[in-house]
């Protein structure tokens, strides 16, 4: 090979590494991230056989696209390892939930429901519930819990209890 081959060769693939950057630096934010913390955890039970757990938690947006909220799923990995999906209580269902169990304490912040919109740079507290399929006593020796957050466009998002 010529050396001439060997300089424009290497001149190319500067310009073209150059152009990806580019590319890639200019969109960095032209997706959703939502970064976010579960800020407190509360349960109850309801019978020996089920209970409710409610997590308040905060998300912050920090892309240039809007997260919109399609689904909310909450899940627990109880003492024996097995992971359990609860089901999602509805914001119009959260006002009889509290009312019913008052050792719940107070609604901290709102519920997130379908459609809640987590605008570009915005800081959000939310609080989601569901009704869980496992005793008290297996919630609260849990090995973990999830909260996974579902974008209308596809994307989820998950985040763990820190303990």
């Amino acid at each position: 090979m010529s050396r001439d081959f060997l300089i424009f060769l290497a001149v190319g693939l500067i310009v073209v590494g150059v152009l990806i950057y580019g590319g890639l630096y200019s969109s960095r934010k032209a997706h959703v991230n939502l970064e976010g913390q579960i800020l407190k955890v509360r349960t109850m039970p309801t019978d020996e056989k089920n209970s409710i757990v409610v997590i308040d938690f905060r998300v912050d947006n920090n892309s240039d696209i809007p997260f919109v909220a399609k689904e909310a799923f909450i899940y627990v990995t109880g003492p024996d390892g097995k992971e359990v999906e609860g089901a999602t209580v509805a914001r119009r269902d959260m006002d009889r939930v509290f009312a019913g169990y008052k050792l719940l304490g107070p609604k901290y912040n709102e519920a997130l429901i379908i459609r809640d919109r987590i605008k570009p740079g915005e800081k959000m507290d939310r609080m989601v519930a569901a009704a869980m399929p496992l005793p008290e006593t297996d919630v609260q020796n849990r090995k973990a819990l999830k909260l996974r957050l579902v974008d209308v466009d596809g994307p989820e998002y998950n985040f763990t209890e820190a303990k």
